[in-house]
């Protein structure tokens, strides 16, 4: 049975106002921006629809409900035939993958606060909504069943009290890995377990439903010789509500589950650690659950658990998962939720201000900024993995710069940026932002690629990003000299000079193939330290640089190539804006 979540559209709901924003889901979704712009308010968008929640008076705009404007919030789900409603009234077909369906249902909650939503979906057969007089006028019959259908959500609040934190991990214990053995156990008799049990009662249900249909229509005969003596025209009907609900037998209840943390002497509740103690136990229960492989197939690590019949996979709904964690913890826990989705039933969607939590190395990956514009909340697809198609070299490549420098990644959290190679640029220009008056009211960003062969990775990323950028790299010479040592018959060695292509010149291709219209160029002629300073530097470039643009001449130089770079001034000798191949190449 296949079924996830592919997109999210909500309106009118807490800080959205009637301008839907929109959000495409994906294995992992990295919901980045500034401090209530409206990222939690998504998460929470999903949970209460999918839940079937009511909403208190703070979850409508402006605390006020309008008639006109009422929360709604609509989700597409891809779903296989197994697991589809009725395919002719609810199942669109998917063209690229014909064994797949997208189903769209729709919940809008009433003028009237502390009322449970009105769900219905979208008919395929009519192309129109389902209204009151639509029969039927939702998928899947009924809330339990669609319930049934859909993954379950399990969502952790950046602030959530230690008992919810608790029962978090409670709930994720309980429903995963602890049912997955209840399921899959036999007892010492032989007998029938749980699995069994539950398919005997679901047929000794449905036997008795039958049965019964003629008893409740004689019950109902019966009352009615009396009601419509009381009220002409009127009468009542018997019916078994919800009868198509799947069964589940309990052995008990998630409240049951005691789990006690600390050391061998000392054990206590969890509610009474800190709440980095009680989200790195989260942590840890979420990776168990990637590292034991749970599956759509019910393969575990080689074993065969019987997969969760009423339950359709899991969606982790996080916010702010770095607060309270050591770093390394915050390391450890961005694999956990990376490595979580990977060839399971698992999505996750996170919010962050953290660009330790962002890895562009992962398939099935969306980076989503969420901003307020003027009233209104948006939403921008800022990076998808299947999108941008980097190759596994550049793959390795990002994920070894992510792990030497985690903070590359702001770029995505805003900011004008400027993509630079090198150390010694990155420390001179940041040394000149923090100074210059001039520059106090821009937010710019000094992203540095650590090497000119993660440059053109970078710009890759950042076309993508849609967001115009500024790149300052070397433009290195063609030719180097390498020295071949040779081996001569007497025993002895014969060392020779050799003039070859110069690999990192040849990186200036690369950098040409990936600029865009999102990006403008320029290069130091040779290197940063040779067209600024007039001198060559061969080790400690950060330093030296600092103590360079002590001299007056030289800091101003770098601050007229500073504002030069932003459009904010001329540039200095030394640089070049260039476009083609011929730029580079009249220059040796």
């Amino acid at each position: 049975m296949f079924v996830k979540l592919e997109k999210l559209i909500i309106k009118n709901f807490r800080s959205i106002g009637s301008n839907p924003i929109e959000v495409s889901l994906d294995d992992i979704v990295v919901l980045v921006g500034e401090n209530n712009a409206g990222k939690s308010t998504i998460l929470r968008a999903y949970e209460a629809a999918v839940g079937g929640e009511q909403l208190s008076i703070d979850d409508y705009p402006g605390m006020e409900p309008d008639a006109n404007n009422l929360p709604e919030v609509e989700i597409h789900t891809l779903v296989d035939q197994e697991a589809a409603p009725d395919l002719a009234s609810w199942c669109e077909k998917i063209n690229e993958d014909p064994l797949l369906y997208r189903v769209k249902e729709r919940w809008t909650w009433p003028f009237k606060a502390g009322s449970k939503p009105a769900r219905f979906g979208f008919r395929v057969d009519l192309s129109r909504w389902a209204d009151d007089s639509s029969k039927p006028k939702q998928p899947w019959a009924t809330d339990n069943v669609a319930i049934a259908r859909r993954p379950k959500v399990h969502r952790i609040g950046t602030f959530d009290n230690p008992q919810e934190q608790s029962d978090a991990i409670k709930s994720l214990v309980m429903d995963i890995l602890l049912e997955e053995k209840i399921k899959s156990y036999i007892p010492k008799d032989g007998e029938a377990g749980i699995s069994g049990l539950t398919e005997r009662f679901a047929t000794i249900k449905k036997e008795f439903i039958e049965a019964s249909k003629e008893g409740l229509s004689d019950i109902a005969e019966n009352i009615n010789k009396y009601v419509s003596k009381v009220i002409a025209g009127h009468q009542l009907t018997l019916g078994v509500g919800d009868a198509e609900k799947e069964i589940g037998l309990k052995i008990f209840d998630a409240e049951d589950l005691e789990i006690s943390f600390g050391t061998p002497d000392e054990l206590y509740p969890i509610e009474n650690h800190g709440s980095g103690a009680r989200r790195t136990l989260m942590w840890a229960v979420l990776k168990a659950l990637a590292d034991m492989g749970y599956s759509a197939s019910g393969k575990v690590k080689g074993k065969k658990y019987e997969t969760i019949q009423n339950r359709c996979g899991h969606v982790l709904l996080l916010d702010e998962p770095e607060i309270s964690l050591h770093p390394q913890a915050v390391r450890d826990a961005c694999d956990v939720l990376y490595s979580l989705p990977s060839g399971s039933d698992w999505q996750v969607m996170i919010t962050t201000h953290s660009p330790s939590f962002i890895d562009l190395s992962k398939d099935h990956t969306k980076i989503i900024r969420v901003e307020k514009i003027g009233s209104s909340v948006a939403s921008t697809t800022l990076f998808s993995a299947d999108e941008v198609k980097l190759s596994a070299d550049e793959r390795d490549n990002m994920k070894l710069l992510n792990l030497i420098d985690p903070h590359v990644l702001e770029f995505f959290f805003g900011g004008r940026v400027i993509l630079v190679e090198g150390d010694t640029e990155y420390t001179a220009f940041n040394e000149l932002i923090q100074k210059m008056d001039e520059l106090k009211d821009i937010d710019i960003l000094v992203v540095r690629a650590r090497g000119k062969v993660q440059v053109a990775s970078l710009m890759k990323v950042l076309n993508h990003f849609k967001k115009q950028y500024v790149v300052l790299h070397d433009t290195d010479i063609p030719k180097t000299k390498k020295t071949k040592k040779t081996k001569l018959p007497d025993g002895n060695y014969k060392l020779e000079e050799q003039e070859i292509v110069n690999p990192a010149w040849t990186n200036n291709w690369k950098i040409l193939d990936a600029m865009s219209a999102h990006s403008k160029v320029f290069a130091s002629i040779h290197n940063f330290e040779s067209a600024y300073f007039g001198e060559i530097i061969d080790s400690g470039k950060p330093e030296n640089a600092m103590e360079m643009m002590r001299d007056p001449d030289k800091h101003q130089i770098i601050k007229t190539l500073l504002l030069g770079l932003l459009g904010l001034g001329e540039l200095p000798e030394g640089v070049i804006n260039w476009t083609s191949r011929a730029d580079l190449e009249k220059l040796f």
